[in-house]
């Protein structure tokens, strides 16, 4: 019987310490919630709220439009930038690299802070307050939906596809 390799034994060992990195606190976490009285109490009481499916519906909604709304964003000037004008697209995956270089709070706190008044203050109403979250939300997703889009163009030829599309 052949021995296995030490690099094989050391990317095991690795991959469990991952996966006990990873996992052993989400066990950790349904372990406590189960421990309500009776079993599963918690999550009973969970289910009974109306507010719970309510809020569940209002995340789904408003996921659904930020979806909707990166990608008549981010599609299009993936596609411009591709197709126009490729000197741009450094300066295209900087601006979509911004989320990863401003912290998230310091984005929510500029939202609040520039739309609570003056002229557009959104912050002020229900619907406003929705409009800022969906442009949060977009702003966040920008660099995930950037490199998806450009890496997916990347693997067509899209100066063929326009030319035939345009005769």
């Amino acid at each position: 019987m052949k021995r296995p390799s030490a690099g094989k034994v050391i990317s095991w060992i690795v991959f469990i310490g991952a996966m006990l990195y990873f996992l052993l606190p989400l066990i950790a976490t349904l372990e406590f919630s189960l421990r309500a009285r009776p079993s599963g109490g918690a999550y009973i009481n969970t289910f009974k709220d109306a507010r719970f499916f309510s809020s569940l519906g209002y995340s789904f909604v408003i996921g659904l439009i930020t979806i909707v709304v990166s990608t008549l964003i981010i599609v299009p000037t993936a596609y411009w930038v591709r197709l126009r004008v490729p000197r741009l697209r450094p300066v295209v995956e900087f601006v979509t690299l911004m989320p990863f270089v401003i912290p998230p709070i310091i984005l929510v706190f500029g939202l609040i802070r520039s739309f609570s008044g003056g002229p557009l203050p959104l912050a002020a109403s229900k619907t406003g307050s929705d409009v800022l979250l969906v442009a949060a939300y977009t702003i966040l997703s920008f660099p995930y939906m950037y490199r998806a889009v450009d890496s997916g163009l990347r693997t067509i030829d899209v100066r063929s596809l326009t030319e035939a599309g345009q005769s």
